[in-house]
């Protein structure tokens, strides 16, 4: 590879991050509602896409021709780049940025946390433990970011493998010997 050519995977996996920055700071300016709402995972679907147009981006500019093993690495490293950017900032923003508006969210995390509880009929005892715990604990410390992300790559490896499986070159037939 010429010394001044960007490889694939870093490339779209810096786009992955910003696309999912500016996402992220658009759920923001939207409100606590949005940025902790269902439309904040459209934020994923972003990633995933540009990890698949990377994994196709990289198969022809290898004439083609991409092994399983070549797409899983472009499309990994794009989404695991998507997803540290993603994560990286909205800690940033949360602690250091604006922290007051990590305070205006947590009446949010309440409520959403109410409703999954009453969804799966968890009982009021559960309940009532698991708000006193959004209550008095920091749920967008480092270590909560960290975990989630963790937790996070190891799904998007999940998807990669899909997204390889789908991208790889197929091989043709093998040829039949003759006797």
């Amino acid at each position: 590879m010429p010394a001044n050519k960007i490889s694939i995977p870093l490339l779209f996996g810096l786009i992955a991050a910003l696309c999912s920055i500016l996402f992220v700071l658009g759920t923001y300016l939207a409100g606590p509602s949005v940025f902790l709402g269902w439309l904040s995972y459209l934020g994923i679907l972003i990633i995933v896409l540009v990890a698949a147009i990377a994994a196709n981006m990289e198969k022809r500019a290898k004439g083609g021709n991409i092994d399983f093993r070549g797409a899983l690495k472009v499309a990994y490293g794009t989404l695991a780049l998507g997803v540290i950017g993603q994560n990286v900032f909205t800690w940033l923003l949360l602690n250091v940025i604006d922290p007051a508006f990590k305070q205006r969210l947590i009446p949010v995390v309440l409520v959403n946390t109410e409703k999954a509880y009453r969804a799966i009929g968890a009982p009021q005892d559960q309940l009532q433990q698991a708000l006193d715990n959004v209550r008095t604990e920091d749920q967008f410390s480092l270590g909560r970011f960290i975990q989630g992300m963790g937790f996070l790559l190891v799904i998007y490896f999940l998807v990669a493998l899909l997204i390889a499986v789908t991208i790889k070159s197929r091989k043709g037939p093998t040829p039949k010997p003759e006797s």
